[in-house]
């Protein structure tokens, strides 16, 4: 039986789609292996959320869009990327705009160091430096995703034992909040990598969207030890959108 040909975005030219019958009207009748609760399409239905071209089955000569070939999925990943990349070049060119830059050749007394900086707290008492350093090192830690996460009350001062099969062998213990220190600093460092990869300018958006893919499968490894997290907004989050 041969394959029916459909233009762009139509149940026939999707690689889900497979030709079941040809109908007295030359329709082309199938399955959809997409959506199971879907089974029995048209070729010449509208494409789902669902839709991946598959070019054998695109008739010749019809229009396709750029991202055509990504998945659903990948495209999707594809925008989140962009809105990121953009949502950065407009905070660089921001700050670009208010830099100044000081002339060479211009001798001006160095100004005294200050320990109180010209800013109002909310009860109308001026800042200190310190609290100026402070306020901004924790700016600059949810800007790369370091945030600081409690213990959930119920394991505080518990122990992790892991015992051998052999019961000749003594069991090994960890401390939790050892664990969990070291599950905050592997989240940390993939937020950090997750942020680099989206920023990086010899990556093309392909390779951005599989190694996101691989960080996405390891925020799912990980959603194993979101019992230990006091807060809810502090789980992992895999691919499937769901941290239990």
């Amino acid at each position: 039986m041969a394959d029916i040909l459909e233009v762009y975005n139509r149940c026939g030219s999707c690689r889900h789609f497979q030709l079941s019958f040809t109908d007295r009207m030359g329709r082309g009748m199938g399955e959809c292996r997409g959506k199971p609760t879907r089974p029995e399409v048209a070729s010449s239905d509208f494409g789902c959320g669902e839709y991946h071209l598959q070019r054998d089955h695109l008739m010749p000569g019809a229009p396709v869009p750029v991202d055509a070939d990504l998945s659903p999925h990948q495209r999707e990943m594809a925008k989140r990327i962009e809105m990121v990349r953009l949502a950065q070049a407009s905070a660089r060119h921001t700050t670009e705009r208010v830099r100044m830059v000081r002339p060479q050749n211009l001798q001006e007394p160095r100004a005294p160091q200050v320990t109180t900086i010209p800013l109002d707290d909310a009860d109308g008492t001026p800042m200190q430096r310190q609290q100026l350093k402070e306020l901004l090192a924790e700016v600059i830690d949810e800007a790369l995703g370091v945030s600081d996460s409690e213990l959930h009350p119920r394991y505080r001062g518990g122990k992790v034992v892991v015992q051998p099969a052999n019961p000749e062998l003594a069991p090994k213990e960890l401390e939790i909040d050892v664990l969990f220190r070291k599950v905050i600093t592997i989240r940390d460092k993939l937020r950090v990598l997750e942020q680099r990869i989206n920023t990086h300018e010899k990556l093309d958006t392909t390779d951005k969207i599989q190694l996101q893919q691989y960080i996405s499968g390891c925020y799912g490894s990980l959603t194993s030890f979101n019992y230990l997290f006091r807060d809810r907004e502090d789980w992992f989050v895999g691919d499937s959108g769901k941290g239990g």
